[in-house]
């Protein structure tokens, strides 16, 4: 009789479970307005500059050799407002592609965004904005690698715009590896590199934290890209990567392959990852994001993948 009893529970919990898991796959926005940079753009950049940059084997305007991440989450009313070579703020630096034409950067991004809403009827409960920006301002100044705090704090001005605007839920994005890049290793100094990035998403998490604290109805959620591309790193043929050398080199605008199987490599060029990656990125937001239901509640931090 007890064997029998026992046996049951363990079905129930079983049963509990198998559901829990299988409810877990919601997220709980039917739109994403997005600002950022190249790791974002889905064209913006394409479209500033006349269709010239970047070109084919570029996808349809992508900093990749496919779709990106933020378009993978199967969120379909997605507002992009990111720019490839943006900057947090072009009144701390200014971002600039070819032709030297000017981007916008995250603020501007935001400010110009802000004369359109007034024309929509917005259900903040249903949209996430996304930012995912900081490293171009330390690839135009370097000088900035000595005050992270600085792009931090352009950054965090920026969330400030969105809760101005009346956003309920924001996600932002921590800075990758920067030693990894292709695009850094002219500098030697990986060392460096590796503490620029560990103090800007110290200082990044901290403020992201302190946010939390004073805006309780406000959700805010930091995706820990540098723990992902880190774990990529350092387990390559778990993830089907052979290669973190760049896949094609981009002399002048133009683009030579030095490669032929691209999704095996991490990144497409000396900046930007492959559309590969671009799925491990959207998979690891997307648990992010999840809203569980069932009778268990989620313990995932809003600092974890």
């Amino acid at each position: 009789m007890y064997a029998c009893r026992l046996s049951t529970r363990l079905f129930l919990l079983i049963l509990i479970f198998n559901v829990y898991k299988t409810q877990c796959n919601d997220i709980p926005y039917d739109t994403i307005v997005c600002f950022g940079d190249s790791n974002s753009d889905t064209g913006n950049v394409y479209k500033l500059t006349g269709y010239k940059w970047p070109v084919p084997p570029y996808y349809n305007g992508r900093f990749s050799n496919g779709k990106i991440w933020i378009e993978r989450l199967g969120i379909h009313n997605l507002i992009n407002n990111a720019y490839g070579s943006a900057t947090s703020d072009n009144n701390l630096v200014r971002g600039s592609t070819i032709f030297n034409l000017t981007v916008p950067g995250v603020r501007q991004q935001i400010a110009t965004y802000k004369t359109t809403i007034h024309s929509r009827k917005i259900n903040f409960h249903r949209t996430l904005y996304v930012i995912w920006a900081g490293q171009n301002d330390y690839y135009y100044n370097l000088a900035l690698a000595l005050v992270p705090s600085i792009v931090v704090k352009s950054l965090i001005n920026g969330i400030h715009d969105l809760i101005q605007i009346g956003a309920k839920h924001i996600l932002i994005v921590n800075l990758p590896p920067f030693d990894a890049y292709p695009a850094t290793a002219i500098f030697n100094a990986p060392d460096i590199l590796k503490k620029l990035t560990h103090d800007h998403n110290t200082n990044l998490a901290n403020s992201i934290q302190t946010l939390q604290t004073n805006y309780k109805r406000i959700t805010f959620k930091l995706f820990d890209i540098h723990s992902l591309i880190s774990n990529i790193l350092m387990n390559k043929a778990a993830y089907g990567i052979n290669s973190t050398n760049k896949c094609w080199d981009t002399p002048h605008y133009t683009v030579v392959p030095l490669c032929s199987t691209p999704n095996t490599y991490l990144f497409i060029d000396q900046f930007h990852f492959t559309a590969r990656v671009h799925q491990f990125i959207a998979d690891a937001a997307r648990k992010l994001l999840e809203k569980c239901k069932g009778l268990f509640k989620s313990h995932r931090s809003i600092f974890s993948v």
